[in-house]
């Protein structure tokens, strides 16, 4: 599989063929990785799949058994984290809990000598970038927790290190207070220009934050690009079911016509858009599907598959319509609203078009 991306631009930190295990278990198996200047990357992915193993290296908390930390073209391994121009912000923010809020974000200044008048002045505009004028007597237990949230972030940016390592910061937020912390830090992010590297499991909150997506796998890239091309064009079974909720269906290849791949299977016949790669009749195949993309009707039509609606289950403004097909496998249609005209255990005919089904665990992700 290849790891590595070659960014255009200038790429303010590389990950070379990074490797790590703890205990004698593999964690990061040949990590590659460059992050332009002024870029969004998120690192998305389950629990033990080796993100924050990866933030860790980048800060100096951590050392690879193996590879390269490139920061401004710098290999910064055998560098301790203070001698790196990258600061951290923890899901837990770390903040001193006998400390005023400006006393937290002076803090770094403080420990490295500022004079008291520069001291001053940044952490004034700190807390500005921040929205927390007016905060600075307080302590962290006077704070709500969007507010903890800010001054942990104005901390970090107060030295303006090249690259902000972000690890989980907004887990321990309500969804609500998530969701306008996500829009705020994005447009700090715009503002200063800073590289943010971000980690987290939300695949909501790495779409409306990224502008590349770093999806992993028990220690591996497993792809990576914009958020859209994440979503659309997923290149494996696990990228399509991990970010999105695909459906993942499986066939063998009839024949390819008008730029599509025409599937049978044992629940009816399905197209796939063709994605250029040589396909022979009979082969197995894999393609992957969104639920709203999935038509749904009572009548057949000569390419369809057949099955029975299970139930529907409404959450978030979303309606979850499982139908069993034919063949024992389920496909997931999604609809916003409520509103649905088919009933639980009626026959049901599915079909999509081509360009909304893609071809997945076709070559090696890159």
């Amino acid at each position: 599989m290849s790891e590595a991306l070659t960014a255009a631009g200038s790429a303010i930190l590389e990950l070379r063929d990074i490797t790590k295990s703890f205990d004698g278990a593999r964690v990061l198996r040949g990590i590659s990785l460059s992050v332009r200047e002024g870029e969004f990357v998120t690192l998305l992915g389950a629990s033990g799949c080796g993100k924050t193993t990866i933030l860790r290296i980048i800060a100096g908390l951590e050392t690879p058994d193996g590879g390269e930390v490139l920061l401004e073209g710098r290999d910064v391994v055998r560098e301790p984290p203070e001698k790196r121009n990258v600061n951290t912000v923890f899901q837990s923010y770390a903040l001193f809990p006998h400390m005023t809020v400006r006393q937290n974000v002076a803090y770094a200044l403080k420990i490295r000598g500022a004079d008291k008048g520069e001291t001053e002045r940044r952490v004034r505009d700190a807390l500005a970038m921040v929205q927390m004028e007016g905060s600075e007597k307080k302590t962290p237990a006077q704070l709500s927790g969007g507010q903890r949230q800010r001054v942990a972030i104005a901390r970090a940016l107060i030295n303006r290190p090249k690259v902000l390592l972000l690890d989980e910061p907004l887990g321990a937020l309500d969804l609500q207070l998530r969701r306008q912390m996500q829009y705020e830090l994005k447009k700090l992010q715009r503002q200063l220009g800073t590289t943010f590297i971000y980690v987290t499991h939300d695949q909501e909150e790495a779409i409306n934050l990224s502008d590349r997506i770093v999806v992993l796998r028990d220690g591996r890239i497993e792809q990576q690009g914009a958020p859209n091309e994440i979503y659309d064009r997923p290149r494996t079974s696990y990228a399509a079911r991990f970010v999105g909720s695909a459906n993942v269906l499986h066939g063998t290849a009839v024949r390819v016509e008008g730029g599509a791949v025409l599937l049978e299977n044992g629940g009816g016949a399905m197209r796939a858009r063709w994605d250029g790669l040589p396909v022979e009749t009979g082969e197995a195949l894999t393609l992957a599907v969104r639920g709203e993309n999935v038509e749904i009707s009572r009548e057949a039509s000569d390419v369809c598959l057949r099955g029975v609606v299970e139930a529907n289950t409404f959450a978030g403004g979303m309606l979850r319509i499982p139908v069993r097909l034919n063949d024992g496998a389920e496909v997931v249609i999604t609809r916003q609203g409520i509103h649905f005209d088919f009933a639980a255990g009626e026959t049901v005919y599915l079909r999509w078009h081509a360009d909304a089904a893609v071809l997945v665990d076709r070559e090696e992700a890159v």
